[in-house]
């Protein structure tokens, strides 16, 4: 448990009322690492956390926000991760590669020591109970252990059925993560569960996904340049100081160099004012807050027929983010800005993977299922292509040629034909009997 004295109250209520908390939150988060303005934001919500939520038939609404950075290499998100377990008032870090569902959920142990019986030894999402799991190269996970992270994320809670013991552990923590592609380097173009080896179904469950891609822009890269250096500047400075007897830095030249890479507030602080703030304020949705993400998640919704922009997962998510960003400020109302708030980093979030390049709108399912409304049609139209093809046929199949013309007068692109014919290969929906030559298979 954190202790904050009275004193300690005393500078958090003060700092609560400061109009640039939120910057000087951000610029409390691995003040190390430059850039990342909207990860960060997203991350000091994500330690502050929603309000769960128990209703009256006994459901529980989580409040935990649960976020995942997918990015090149060298894009700092194990140093993020690191950063946030020794950050939050209560954290676990633990590394994918090494990490067993048993690691995760619970171990049974037998106990030498006694008569021998077996026990439960709590594993790293019921250690972090009321924290934060922060999970690095998840996708390196090996599937059955990964599996123990749906109910986790969603019910938070723990099943565990071994050695002769039924139980169900708590594990009421917000989940970050982080995961390397598949093919080294993130591609906007492709959909994020081809790049990550994870699920569409778990992946649905983050209510942030945040892609870090590490692209050459001049200015951008020097100023990168000019913080990374000076960090080490200031570092080099400071072990000479301590280790020189005769050092001919003065410890002005130190401290100059030092604000560069000093947080806004020292961590000893910011945990108490986290801890402070989850104990003690549980805001409450406006009227006017409430009338804008309801606006928001309605109008998106009906813009079209076709695509689904959302789902009430997403306006879940909104929710919990503009709860966390009300106990910034240790307030019980959630305003519109707090709404505002919320919605401006879903829609950084939605931009970069949730957004069919195709049509230039958000769709969810390149999330939730991994393939979006306008690829879906264009597969279902071509399985109805061969249909027809393979029915007019002798041999009872369609040739590549003959799909590739069907498809252009139905005004689908040759490129977007193969690709879709790929993926139904891939999905088993259609075989080739002979080279070039494509059958519906008799389930589909």
């Amino acid at each position: 448990e954190v202790e904050i004295t009275e004193e300690d109250e005393q500078r958090i209520l003060k700092v609560s009322k400061d109009p640039g908390i939120y910057e000087k939150m951000r610029g409390s988060i691995a003040p190390t690492i430059y850039g990342m303005e909207a990860e960060k934001d997203a991350m000091v919500l994500q330690l502050f956390g929603g309000v769960p939520k128990t209703m009256p038939d006994g459901t529980r609404i989580r409040g935990d926000i649960h976020m995942l950075l997918v990015g090149d290499p060298g894009t700092a998100k194990s140093q993020m991760l690191t950063y946030i377990s020794k950050l939050a008032p209560r954290s676990i870090y633990a590394s994918g590669k090494a990490t067993s569902a048993a690691g995760l959920t619970a171990a049974a142990v037998r106990d030498e020591f006694g008569e021998g019986h077996w026990t439960l030894e709590a594993g790293a999402l019921v250690l972090a109970d009321m924290g934060i799991a922060c999970i690095d190269e998840i996708d390196k996970m090996a599937e059955q252990d990964r599996s123990a992270l749906h109910q986790a994320m969603e019910q938070q809670e723990i099943s565990v059925a071994k050695a002769g013991i039924n139980a169900t552990l708590k594990s009421r923590c917000a989940l970050l993560a982080a995961a390397n592609p598949k093919l080294g380097r993130f591609d906007e173009y492709i959909p994020i569960h081809e790049q990550i080896n994870m699920p569409p179904a778990l992946l649905s469950r983050f209510d942030l996904i945040f892609s870090m891609i590490d692209r050459p822009n001049k200015q951008r890269d020097s100023d990168l340049a000019f913080h990374i250096l000076q960090t080490h500047k200031a570092g080099e400075m400071h072990e000479h100081r301590l280790r020189s007897k005769d050092s001919p830095y003065t410890e002005e030249d130190e401290k100059k160099l030092m604000e560069l890479v000093t947080p806004s507030f020292e961590p000893g602080f910011l945990r108490k004012y986290v801890a402070y703030a989850k104990r003690n304020i549980f805001p409450v949705l406006q009227d006017d807050a409430l009338n804008r993400l309801q606006d928001y998640y309605v109008c998106l919704r009906s813009s079209s027929e076709e695509f689904i922009p959302f789902t009430p997962r997403q306006l879940e998510a909104f929710v919990r983010l503009a709860e966390a960003s009300a106990r910034v400020r240790l307030s019980d109302k959630v305003t519109i800005e707090d709404a505002e708030r919320a919605i401006n980093i879903i829609e950084k979030y939605l931009k970069r993977v949730g957004l069919d390049r195709e049509t230039g709108r958000f769709d969810i399912d390149i999330i939730t299922t991994g393939i979006s409304r306008s690829q879906h049609d264009r597969m279902l139209t071509l399985l109805d292509i061969i249909r027809k093809l393979s029915g007019e046929s002798p041999d009872g199949s369609a040739s590549i040629e003959d799909i590739l013309s069907e498809g252009e007068i139905q005004g689908i692109e040759s490129g977007k034909i193969k690709e879709a014919l790929e993926r139904l290969k891939r999905n088993g929906q259609i075989y080739e009997p002979k080279h070039n030559h494509y059958k519906v298979t008799e389930e589909y």
